[in-house]
């Protein structure tokens, strides 16, 4: 059986950090999206990112893209169907409207979608200076119209989207468990 896993919050709240648990302890695979920006230090082709050029990228059958700061991100079905046959089981990390989209296209597998909440959101642009990112660069991001509407779980998403608050990391991993667990994973 198939299953997917769609991760989404604001910046800094632990998605990736999440999904690479999920990677880590059950050996889920990770869903590769797309990008028109420029590799970073250390990252490589078809393991961060498939990086795409402006035509490649349109080339692909994509379930969702956004443009954000100049450059595309998207998830294609493509890499949906790369990422299943390495395990039956994917995550991916998508903002809140990418969610909207795969709620609706993602019908004949088991998806779950889970919200991960920082409770004080001091903790969030804290965790982005982590990263290495200026104050300039975390102000910036944080202030975008994408960041404030992903700050709290849209209401669209209510309804089917699981809360995982994500404040201590011990308990957070715990609360993860238990979600899957509650799906009728074995963990």
């Amino acid at each position: 059986m198939k299953r997917l896993i769609v991760i989404c919050g604001a910046p800094g709240s632990g998605k990736t950090t999440v999904q690479n648990y999920l990677l880590k302890k059950y050996g889920f695979q990770r869903v590769i999206t797309h990008t028109t920006r420029q590799p970073r230090i250390m990252e490589k082709n078809k393991v961060d990112y498939y990086f795409e050029s402006e035509d490649s990228f349109y080339k692909n059958h994509f379930i969702e893209y956004v443009e954000y700061a100049g450059h595309m991100y998207g998830s294609s079905y493509e890499g949906l169907k790369l990422a299943f046959q390495k395990s039956d089981t994917v995550t991916i990390v998508l903002d809140t409207k990418g969610v909207l989209s795969y709620k609706r296209a993602i019908r004949d597998i088991q998806t779950l979608f889970w919200y991960i909440k920082v409770p004080d959101t001091k903790q969030i642009s804290e965790r982005i200076l982590q990263r290495g990112e200026s104050e300039q660069e975390v102000a910036k991001r944080l202030t975008s119209v994408e960041a404030r509407r992903d700050m709290t779980i849209p209401q669209k998403l209510v309804p089917f989207c699981t809360v995982i608050e994500n404040g201590v990391w011990q308990r957070t991993k715990c609360i993860v468990d238990q979600a899957l667990k509650d799906a009728g994973f074995k963990v």
